[in-house]
């Protein structure tokens, strides 16, 4: 049995510039089992179909929430209320993780500066420690995890490549690098027009949970679809 974890943020990682509204940096991931995977490429593909005659479609949070670029055809309410339900529907019978990670930027240069560590890299080593445990406690056969992670550069990609390896080599504070070993890890950084709905997936869920985050007084029926899958609590998500 194989586990996929794939990876997609919500918010921007650089503590240089931090926007009024939306402080919180989020990394979102997805974690499923083969089988579940390929449920859910059905039904992702079965939705794009349904709406736009063909499964080459890219799904994008924000385009989706502005019915922009190809989601225009969103601006007729009746095929929106259609397209929304469906989406709901796949979700929630969909089965798996989401283990989300996030910083609030202000919180976070206040205690550390922003000469710090790199706040996506410590999203990332929670999300994959989470991971590792939850597999490690539901599986006893195999250990075979593939972790895809969004393309954001050849730079960034490169450094975050260098501290997973670290991760894998040596572990974390949380998970001994005796525990990873046992597992076989294979990182793969995708961009978004290879189309892989596991990351739209991730995309689509890390927006409403970082606006819970932001504002939880706030309605945000998104979110409450998704609620039950999110490990851990709500209330360690945040790292400080």
């Amino acid at each position: 049995m194989k586990h996929y974890l794939f990876l997609d943020e919500s918010g921007d990682h650089g503590l240089s510039f931090i926007d009024s509204q939306n402080p919180l940096f989020l990394l979102c991931g997805i974690l499923i089992s083969t089988n579940e995977n390929d449920f859910l490429n059905q039904a992702l593909d079965k939705i794009k179909r349904k709406f736009w005659e063909t499964d080459a479609i890219i799904f994008h949070s924000r385009d989706i929430r502005k019915c922009s670029n190809e989601f225009k055809i969103l601006l007729d309410k009746r095929l929106k209320s259609n397209f929304h339900s469906r989406v709901n529907t796949m979700m929630k019978d969909s089965k798996f993780f989401i283990i989300p990670s996030g910083v609030n930027k202000n919180k976070y240069i206040h205690q550390n500066g922003c000469k710090s560590d790199d706040i996506y890299e410590l999203c990332l080593s929670a999300i994959i420690e989470k991971s590792i445990q939850i597999v490690n406690k539901t599986i006893r056969e195999s250990y075979k995890l593939d972790i895809i992670i969004e393309k954001r550069g050849k730079r960034e990609d490169r450094q975050l490549r260098s501290h997973l390896d670290e991760i894998l080599l040596n572990g974390t504070s949380k998970i001994s690098k005796f525990v990873i070993e046992k597992f076989e890890i294979v990182v793969t950084f995708k961009s978004k027009k290879e189309n892989c709905n596991g990351l739209q997936l991730a995309d689509l869920i890390a927006h409403p949970i970082a606006q819970h985050l932001i504002n939880h007084e706030k309605k945000n029926l998104a979110f409450e679809i998704i609620k039950d899958k999110i490990h851990p609590p709500l209330n360690k998500i945040l790292i400080r």
